[in-house]
Formats: structure tokens, C-alpha cells, sequence
């Protein structure tokens, strides 16, 4: 196998996302901050972002307490395929768009997940809400759909 070298502007965006990460992550770790992600899972690979959520939970490697607050579409997130749990359910909070398009916020908890429960399959078969509504293949169907009757987007 021959190794190429990649220029960072050839680099791809998860890797560029990670290094951008880095600087923060030790700068929150080393000083006991907040450190503020939104969309953590962007451009990183769902174990990178798991990664992220144990060294900030792990005393050994946060020390001084930093905390970790971020947003997500990723449900692995909620526990790894081995059923670990990378959060407590009481440090979810999910969103939910209610019939008027409002966003409403509320605490995993309020939907009470059972103790061993994988939350990541919970959660995406729809068990806690928070989940898109729709059901499978029902945007290409509706595209096919106006598709047919002449209309083009």
C-alpha cells in the first residue's frame, strides 16, 4: 500500500471538523468550562462524537468538570450498538415540532425509558416522539407523485 500525503485543503470536512473541535475540547477540559457544540455529529463519524461525550464524562480525563452541551441528529448518541449508554436519559432533551410548527422542548425522562432499554432503537422506532413524521419512502412517492400529475420542482 502507498500512503499519499493529503494538503489540509484536500482534507476532508470530518477531519477538518475534528481538528476545529480539538482546540476547544482540551481548552473546556483544562479550565472546567462549558463548551457549546450545535450539530456535534456534522461531518464526524458517530464514533468520534461518541468519543467525545465519554472523555467529558470520564473523571480521569475531565478533572476539573467541564461540561459538554450540544445538539444532535444522530441517535447513537443515546447509547453505542452494544447497548452502553453514552447519556443518562435525565441529560436528554429532545425537541418536538407541535401542529402549529412551534418547537417544544422536553426532558427524555418525561417519556420514561425503562432502565436496560437500548434508547438509540427506542428512539428511533419512535418510542420517545421527537421523530420525524413520516413514513418510509413517502417523499419519493409523494415526488413521483407530482411528478406524474406535471408538476417540477
Amino acid at each position: 500500500m502507498r500512503l499519499l500525503p493529503l494538503d489540509w485543503q484536500h482534507e476532508s470536512f470530518g477531519t477538518r471538523s475534528w481538528f476545529a473541535l480539538l482546540g476547544p475540547i482540551l481548552l473546556a477540559l483544562d479550565e472546567g468550562a462549558v463548551l457549546l457544540i450545535d450539530e456535534l455529529d456534522a461531518s464526524l463519524h458517530s464514533r468520534m462524537a461518541a468519543e467525545i461525550i465519554r472523555i467529558f464524562a470520564d473523571p480521569d480525563a475531565n478533572p476539573a468538570g467541564a461540561q459538554l452541551i450540544f445538539t444532535s441528529h444522530d441517535a447513537t448518541v443515546l447509547s453505542s450498538p452494544s447497548g452502553e449508554r453514552l447519556l443518562a436519559p435525565e441529560q436528554v432533551w429532545l425537541t418536538e415540532k407541535d401542529e402549529d410548527g412551534a418547537t417544544k422542548l422536553y426532558a427524555l425522562t418525561e417519556a420514561g425509558p425503562g432502565e436496560e432499554e437500548n434508547l438509540t432503537v427506542s428512539y428511533l422506532e419512535g418510542a420517545f416522539g421527537a421523530v420525524p413524521d413520516l413514513l418510509e419512502g413517502q417523499i419519493a412517492r409523494r415526488m413521483a407523485a407530482a411528478r406524474e400529475a406535471g408538476r417540477h420542482w
